[in-house]
């Protein structure tokens, strides 16, 4: 499916006009015999499917909720929107949460109930990210938050005589050289260099930061053409990809999670990737050679900075169910039914964490977590954790998207990193 751009949907949607489809939803009565529809790209289809079935038995719902493949989820929620369809509940990744909002397909939250509570439960900086570009409004519930973190393969290293997990970009280099060299492996490390939006743009900025690098400046301009540690960080990818440490297979991925799978065979040293990976990785010798716990989490290499998000849960602005849209969304991304139960499930069975501290609190979680992490090292790594603005800009999903191809050209070499960070700055100035 072909991406719909940023200019066709303003035009498009824009000309409905935002505050009269706010307007219209909240005057909707809401109805409970009228069924909820809920949509979500595909991640543990199953695992929603008991949460949703659990929601309509308890609390007598009527949710139909479907799952979408990520690489077309958010163009097909925008194609069915300018379709005249309303899907009352959404997923929503916080590369479209503004563009969306700004454009009419979703309502701000904060004047709904409860909102005030799980505002003060969350942690800052999640907070914040869930909000609208200009800080006053919140614009959904969070499904989970995430960032980069650093997986290696202990079995081989241990193997190749190596005492420890790399601390910088040049030890990991190091060790990866050594790996290849002595045939322990033939291409030890493994980015996430996937060409979803998932994948090389945020290990792109993780890597940037982890160099002391801004991607964006005050005014979320792209900058990195001017930062010294944007083109070091883009130099050593050219390099481990010239010197095939890295299976190219990897650039042809359409998902992380079709990425981290390749972890599970064993024959890869070091991985990076969003945190959750590691639950599979370590904790499903069904699925995984390196389970359990053959795969541990290190500290982000260089400063230990790594691109951190929060997604959502967001509501339609043109629901006709208001009052039970927003029941179901605080069932998922609250505490709707007092004791966290959504949160907590994807916690013990998928290992999403969520904005909420409180949680990592209570024993059954630091006993799951323990089964594949180091919770406190993890926790570590969330302080570390640094969140853009330039997502907010009504550019920002084009732009993501677009980028993909010039980053992925700068590591075949097909770019020289200096130009190829020029074209970076140049395309954003471009959807400005």
């Amino acid at each position: 499916m072909t991406t719909i751009s940023r200019r066709t949907f303003l035009k498009t949607s824009g000309a409905l006009g935002a505050a009269a489809v706010l307007d219209e939803g909240l005057r909707a009565p809401a109805s409970a015999d009228k069924p909820i529809s809920f949509s979500g790209w595909v991640f543990k289809p199953d695992t929603v499917k008991d949460y949703v079935n659990y929601y309509n038995q308890k609390f007598t719902g009527q949710v139909k909720y479907e799952a979408i493949p990520w690489a077309q989820y958010h163009p097909t929620m925008e194609t069915r929107a300018l379709a005249g369809e309303i899907v009352d509940v959404m997923y929503c990744n916080h590369n479209n949460r503004e563009r969306w909002f700004e454009n009419g397909l979703i309502r701000a939250v904060d004047d709904l109930p409860g909102t005030d509570e799980l505002k003060k439960k969350m942690t800052p900086a999640n907070l914040d990210s869930l909000k609208s570009k200009d800080g006053t409004k919140l614009l959904g519930l969070p499904y989970f938050t995430s960032l980069f973190i650093l997986i290696y393969n202990e079995p081989m290293l241990q193997q190749a005589g190596i005492k420890a997990p790399a601390k910088t970009w040049d030890e990991l280099v190091e060790h990866s050289m050594k790996l290849k060299k002595d045939k322990i492996s033939d291409t030890p490390y493994l980015p996430n260099w996937n060409n979803s939006p998932s994948g090389t743009m945020p290990q792109f900025m993780s890597d940037c930061f982890s160099e002391g690098a801004q991607v964006f400046d005050a005014k979320n301009r792209v900058i990195v053409d001017q930062e010294p540690g944007a083109a070091k960080a883009m130099e050593r990818w050219q390099k481990v990809y010239k010197a095939e440490l890295v299976n190219p297979e990897v650039l042809t991925k359409t998902s992380s999670t079709d990425t981290h799978r390749l972890f599970w065979t064993g024959r890869y040293a070091y991985h990076t990737n969003h945190s959750y990976y590691l639950k599979t990785i370590a904790g499903e010798p069904e699925n995984s050679k390196l389970a359990p716990k053959k795969a541990k989490m290190a500290l982000y290499p260089g400063n230990g900075s790594s691109y951190m998000w929060t997604d959502s849960y967001v509501v339609n602005a043109k629901t006709k169910v208001l009052e039970d849209a927003w029941k179901l969304t605080r069932f998922l991304g609250g505490n709707l039914h007092g004791d966290w139960y959504v949160q907590r499930q994807w916690c013990l069975i998928s290992g999403l964490d969520n904005p909420y501290p409180e949680m990592y609190d209570h024993a059954e979680i630091i006993q799951s977590y323990d089964r594949w992490i180091d919770l406190k090292l993890l926790r570590e790594q969330y302080k570390k954790g640094k969140v853009i603005a330039a997502y907010k800009e009504p550019w920002y999903g084009e732009y993501d998207t677009k980028a993909v191809a010039t980053v992925q050209n700068i590591i075949r070499g097909v770019t020289t990193v200096p130009k190829g960070l020029k074209e970076l700055t140049a395309l954003q100035k471009s959807l400005a």
